[in-house]
């Protein structure tokens, strides 16, 4: 569990720190951004900060053992993965977005939570550690 944790802080925090140094750059590189209209380096650097505060609760939560933690993180990626879905599916997408769009934001932003759902169970009393 600390393992994926820390694996999730390190790319969420690559990210962040890539959107924060580099916004036009970030939105270059990212396939598919480009479609959503023109960039705006504010914004992407806002989102930055956000993806940030998401690697640090999953690196303190790797680090402590904690889960009260993991809530920022859960808040943040989990609806950001939340909002790219409903939007493939409102929206519709191609396979290759939707496979790219699944291993990119969708996995990673769900992770958190699932683990600590399996967290939950795996206690006696069903509480999170």
């Amino acid at each position: 569990m600390r393992l994926l944790f820390v694996l999730l802080s390190v790319y969420h925090g690559l990210n962040g720190l890539f959107m924060l140094a580099m916004p036009e750059a970030w939105y270059a590189a990212v396939p598919g951004v480009v479609d959503t209209g023109p960039a705006n380096a504010h914004f992407i650097r806002d989102i930055g900060l956000g993806f940030l505060a998401s690697a640090a609760a999953l690196w303190l939560a790797a680090k402590t053992g904690g889960t009260a933690v993991l809530v920022p993180a859960l808040v943040f990626l989990g609806g950001h993965a939340g909002l790219h879905l409903v939007e493939m599916i409102t929206h519709g997408t191609t396979p290759a977005a939707a496979l790219r769009d699944t291993l990119v934001i969708l996995v990673p932003g769900f992770l958190p939570f699932c683990a600590l759902l399996g967290r939950a169970g795996a206690t006696p009393a069903g509480r999170a550690a």
